[in-house]
């Protein structure tokens, strides 16, 4: 977890040291249909590419990514309500991220 470190001040030709964070969330959901044991599926956001992906699990989470497949999902707007407006729930991507060792799933 990140915790708060406190750094010195900056002076000239002593440059701070810097704490970088992603802007992304990304969400391990359980596959609806059956996957095979190396893929993995995640809810990331729109913005998200499939090479932002790949970096971020591996270089936060050192996971290796053998590789990476994005589909888009359209929300559903089934519902109406009380005036008989279609409510339609948000666009979401969906990736399918292949590892490279079927290790990691297996232990959980």
């Amino acid at each position: 977890m990140a915790r708060n470190v406190l750094y010195p001040l900056y002076q000239l030709g002593n440059p701070q040291l810097r704490v970088f964070r992603t802007n992304f969330f990304i969400q391990l959901v359980r596959p609806g249909t059956a996957q095979p044991e190396d893929t993995v599926q995640f809810r990331i956001p729109m913005e998200m590419t499939r090479v932002d992906l790949r970096n971020y699990l591996e270089r936060i989470y050192n996971v290796p990514v053998a590789a990476v497949r994005t589909r888009v999902q359209y929300g559903s707007n089934r519902r109406r309500d009380h005036r008989n407006i279609r409510i339609k729930k948000p666009d979401y991507k969906v990736a399918y991220v292949q590892l490279k060792t079927s290790s990691i799933t297996s232990e959980y």
